[in-house]
């Protein structure tokens, strides 16, 4: 690969001017006036053939960088030595030389060049100005030590414990915001020729560094203008996590390292510093999107308790007599465009009701939990209701607001993770596997190993009702989804449901307030405006868009009929604009189809009990205590041990025997560590922190040692977390 042809040359028969103008018969005055031209376009070919010097120069040195970065990056990276080592950049690259001979690069966007005249100059400039004022990822933990603990979850008592902790360091040492020697986390955006990236990690280090460029063409040049070689050695050496996400659309990009935080753990991104090299209004927007929803990263891991939950529920569930969801068991054709309308109990149902009511024996209702209250105050007996929250208070609140006569008319579809006597309260009940869960990946040993397959997880499925509902018939593949009161937010803080469900009195006075969960947010309405919601609300949003986009190769059609967030991947409708295809066959006929295609009994050999491994948990355990159990001295000592802890942890991510034992402490881990993270980088400077984290450390510590004593005496105690809906919870 050669830059020879990358240049834009000038190359005029300046010579022959010369001779023509000396044998032409002039005046004194043309010919002073001509000589003077003379030396004027001698000047420019001195000036042309330095350059030309100078570019012949810059091309030996840079075809010679290209092979020795390809090299590297064929030893670290060989995914992308194949990619580039052929690449073929657009008809727009411009790599060119400023006077001075350092390279630069004119920008696809704006048509001008990136850099000044002096590159290297201007880009430790810009490292100077990020040293000074560095734009930092932090995650507030003040309200930590004030969770109650109504659930008597042994989780509650670790955080608020810890959070008493992170609020004393708060009132005594000054908030950190100078750039700390060892970071946690560098995200990066924009290559562009790499200058900057010499002196970057001169004054810090980062244990985990991303790297962003959209631009594939932008990346390539700089192949051959850095030295990627020294750059990939120093990291390597630093012992340093480096990822690379290239050609990634800027408005890929946040979705790129979700997926990849979720593959290696949130801790990978905690306390993230953010740099970007050049501008881009795309990329301003995306620093901005993963700031406001940098709470996504630590929302949604489940934690101790919920996974002793998982466990105890899943082989509770295995025991009985369920219909297990087969999602490689397809709708037929015939039947998986008939109409499924998935209600939520957002405030903007009461808007549609009407509409669900004339449309109800032309479609299948699936009623989100409390919209089933709605729905039967208006005469409307949901065909399936789905159930999402795995403690006894989901038993309670069927049992106390669904009569049982009207509950054997209805269908139930839960995950296996639901409290178990939730499955004998309907006619029929349909049971999905929940991904990333203790009890399903218990199950799955169980099923491999004595049958020598697996039943597949539904994916998406939480935080919310709604995200379940979505989850099962689109893992059904139906093509017409309609969304109704799925509104993950509210436009009146004291119309945050529907008026006819339970949360209300029959004169709409809020009787059951909703719970709120993290700050609040503004996001944009399905039919414009702006939507009020907190961290909760939309990271079930988020989760509908990243499951539609999961399905978007199979033709599934999703309208959304609320009035709330925009969700993206699905078509805003108004309820008024229905207009529903004729079918030959009725929706009882589609739903006994469920029944059979979708759904097949438990294998009786599957046997969760004998897989259990007590004593390797335990070691585990072990392991983890003594990796955090030596004394550390500064912050880059604190942060390496919390993350070989955590590694160590992970190593079991995708054990083919042990991956349950992982999901039992990953949760717990996640969380703890967030909150030791943000500890150690919130406050005081690198030594004034660590007898706050040695403290709060020894309650984290004490918590992993007795943790295998608590699988041993819970792995099958059921939810005891009971709620008396008699009872109004406002006054």
């Amino acid at each position: 690969m050669s830059v020879k042809n990358r240049f834009i040359k000038i190359l005029p028969s300046l010579i022959k001017i010369k001779k023509t103008l000396r044998n032409i018969h002039m005046s004194k005055n043309d010919l002073h006036k001509a000589q003077k031209s003379i030396n004027e376009i001698e000047e420019t070919l001195n000036s042309i053939s330095k350059k030309q010097q100078n570019e012949d120069a810059f091309v030996e040195k840079a075809n010679v960088i290209f092979e020795n970065n390809i090299h590297a990056f064929r030893k670290y990276f060989p995914e992308i030595a194949d990619k580039f080592i052929s690449h073929e950049p657009d008809n727009k690259f411009n790599l060119f030389l400023n006077p001075n001979g350092t390279a630069n690069f004119v920008d696809y966007d704006t048509g001008v060049p990136i850099y000044s005249d002096d590159p290297h100059t201007q880009s430790k400039e810009q490292i100077k100005s990020m040293l000074k004022n560095p734009i930092l990822g932090k995650v507030d933990h003040t309200q930590l030590e004030f969770i109650k603990n109504e659930t008597n979850f042994i989780h509650i008592d670790l955080m608020a414990g810890i959070g008493s902790i992170y609020n004393e360091a708060q009132r005594g040492l000054e908030k950190a915001s100078s750039l700390a020697e060892y970071v946690p986390s560098a995200i990066i955006f924009g290559v562009g020729l790499g200058y900057y990236l010499d002196n970057f990690f001169d004054n810090f280090n980062a244990a985990y560094i991303s790297v962003f460029e959209p631009n594939e063409d932008y990346f390539f040049a700089s192949l051959f203008t850095f030295d990627w070689v020294d750059f990939l050695s120093k990291v390597d050496e630093a012992g340093s996590y480096l990822y690379f996400s290239i050609g990634v659309p800027e408005q890929e990009m946040y979705e790129a390292l979700y997926s990849r935080a979720n593959d290696i753990g949130a801790f990978s991104v905690a306390s993230a510093l953010f740099f970007q090299h050049y501008p881009s209004e795309a990329v301003n927007k995306l620093i901005a999107e993963f700031k406001d929803n940098f709470h996504q990263f630590f929302m949604g891991w489940g934690f101790f308790d919920d996974a002793l939950l998982s466990i105890a529920h899943t082989v509770n569930n295995s025991q009985k007599s369920i219909n297990l969801l087969k999602p490689s068991q397809k709708i037929v054709e015939k039947y998986n465009h008939y109409p499924i309308f998935i209600v939520a109990n957002g405030p903007s149902l009461d808007n549609d009701i009407e509409n669900i009511k004339k449309f109800k024996e032309k479609v299948i209702i699936v009623a989100c939990n409390s919209a089933t209250t709605a729905l039967l105050k208006q005469g409307i007996t949901p065909d399936f209701h789905v159930a999402l929250e795995r403690t006894k208070a989901t038993e309670d609140f069927l049992t106390a607001f669904i009569p049982e006569q009207t509950r054997q008319k209805i269908n139930l579809l839960v995950l296996n993770v639901m409290y178990p006597k939730v499955l004998d309260l309907f006619g029929w009940c349909g049971v999905a596997l929940k991904g990333n869960e203790a009890g399903t990946s218990l199950f799955h040993i169980s099923e491999f190993l004595k049958n020598n397959r697996i039943t597949t997880t539904i994916g998406y499925s939480n935080p919310l009702v709604g995200n379940t509902a979505l989850s099962f018939f689109g893992s059904m593949e139906f093509k017409n989804i309609y969304l109704f009161g799925t509104d993950n937010g509210y436009k009146d803080p004291n119309h945050h449901h529907s008026k006819g469900s339970y949360y209300y009195s029959g004169e709409g006075e809020t009787i059951h307030a909703p719970l709120k969960m993290g700050g609040e947010l503004v996001v944009p309405g399905n039919f414009g405006g702006n939507i009020i919601t907190d961290h909760f609300m939309h990271t079930g949003k988020v989760q509908m868009e990243r499951f539609l986009e999961s399905k978007s190769d199979i033709g599934m059609n999703c309208f959304n009929c609320s009035d709330g967030s925009a969700i993206k991947g699905s078509m805003p409708l108004k309820s008024d604009d229905i207009l529903l295809e004729e079918f030959c066959f009725s929706k009882n006929e589609v739903i006994g189809h469920i029944k059979q295609q979708a759904f097949s009994g438990l294998d009786e050999n599957v046997c969760l009990t004998d897989y259990l491994d007590f004593d390797e948990f335990e070691q585990l355990c072990n392991t983890m205590a003594d990796i955090l159990n030596k004394p550390t001295s500064n912050r880059k000592e604190a942060l390496k041990q919390l993350l070989e802890s955590l590694r160590y942890l992970f190593s079991f991510k995708n054990h083919p025997r042990y991956t349950h034992l992982f999901l039992l402490l990953e949760g717990e881990s996640l969380y703890v560590t967030s909150v030791l993270i943000s500890l150690l980088y919130n406050f005081g400077d690198e030594t004034s922190i660590i007898p706050y984290y040695e403290k709060a450390k020894k309650l984290w510590i004490d918590f992993i040692a007795d943790a295998p004593q608590q699988y041993r005496q819970r792995w099958n105690e059921l939810s005891d977390y009971s709620f008396d809906y008699s009872k109004p919870s406002v006054s």
